[in-house]
């Protein structure tokens, strides 16, 4: 009744007004993407830990208590963390102003390679499609802004504080809305956040143990910044379908450059086999069909949320896409969920 208007307007202007709403809606969440990435960040975290903090609850440890206690550890782990890649800096950058440099000379047998072929170019010519340089200085960009992340995520963890707090009044009006009368909405909305727990804590998981691998393995063959690279993979393996292949690139020009062509592909191969049975052995194995987002769902989505929110977002799409799908397909009741594509 409330929207008969909108349904007498021809279907052009429908479709217009639809797109300039949507239009503004992105441009006010891209606006507060500083706020809305904290949020977010929070209340996946709350999501994820409120099991362990109602574990401890049930054996009577009050649960601010238990927060608080949980909390300061993952605090604590973040401040060691960040402390050891402040220490990392200085290298990184004396690293990203010899890069250039150092991969012109290695790139020498290459443009000899091409000289046989037929194919003159230069290390310099070369250089113009891989700049090690810059992708160097994003990593040591990155890590001079450490300070304000520190800020940025107490911030966070002030929020995760007072939604562990009140999780329980939260899971309590969700299963009252449940029993009312938009039933079919909030069970969805129920089974996304369940399908999104276990999807967070594999992914973690399997961060976590790519990270310790890679950190490993460079250091067992000698690279620089061993520890930071592991650092990375385990940020970046959140990132979906190119993560680890993101993560791949500065060892490998730090292979190059330290040692030979050989070398650089077996750290190549190495990436590959791993992201190979991180992303298709375990992560499947272990959460099962859950998720059902097509490949090139998960790019798009990747492509979409970072645009909006930044790697925040990045991280963060394959969760806020699921959502959004099984909210929409509550939605719309009629439709086949089996005939969408994410299916």
């Amino acid at each position: 009744m409330g929207l008969s208007w909108f349904t007498l307007w021809p279907p052009l202007a429908r479709v217009l007004f639809i797109l300039a709403c949507l239009t503004i809606i992105l441009t006010g969440l891209y606006l507060a993407a500083p706020l809305i990435n904290q949020v977010l960040l929070a209340m996946l975290l709350a999501i994820m830990l409120d099991p362990l903090i109602t574990r401890l609850e049930n054996k009577r440890i009050p649960r601010i208590v238990s927060s608080l206690l949980v909390i300061m550890l993952m605090l604590l782990i973040m401040v060691v963390t960040i402390l050891k890649l402040t220490v990392l800096t200085p290298d990184l950058m004396q690293l990203s102003r010899q890069a250039p440099v150092l991969l012109a000379a290695r790139l020498e047998q290459l443009t000899l390679a091409f000289a046989r072929l037929d194919i003159g170019m230069t290390p310099d010519q070369l250089l113009t499609f891989v700049d090690a340089g810059a992708i160097v200085r994003i990593v040591t960009a990155f890590l001079t802004q450490i300070p304000g992340v520190i800020s940025w995520w107490i911030m966070v963890f002030l929020m995760l504080l007072f939604m562990l707090y009140e999780m329980p009044l939260l899971k309590a009006a969700l299963q009252q809305r449940v029993s009312g009368k938009n039933q079919a909405f909030y069970l969805a909305l129920q089974e996304g956040i369940e399908s999104v727990i276990v999807y967070a804590r594999v992914k973690t998981l399997t961060s976590i143990l790519g990270g310790i691998i890679v950190g490993l393995g460079a250091h067992l063959i000698g690279l620089k910044f061993a520890f930071f690279w592991g650092v990375l993979m385990f940020i970046f393996n959140y990132v979906p379908v190119l993560g680890s292949f993101l993560a791949a690139i500065p060892p490998v020009i730090q292979s190059y450059i330290m040692f030979d062509l050989q070398v650089a592909l077996a750290v190549s191969g190495f990436f590959m086999v791993l992201n190979l049975c991180l992303s298709s052995v375990i992560e499947p194995l272990l959460i099962g069909k859950r998720l059902n987002l097509a490949l090139t769902t998960q790019l798009l989505a990747f492509l979409f949320w970072q645009a909006l929110l930044g790697i925040t977002g990045g991280i963060l799409a394959i969760p806020l896409t699921y959502l959004i799908k099984k909210v929409l397909l509550a939605s719309n009741p009629q439709q086949d969920p089996e005939s969408e594509l994410t299916q």
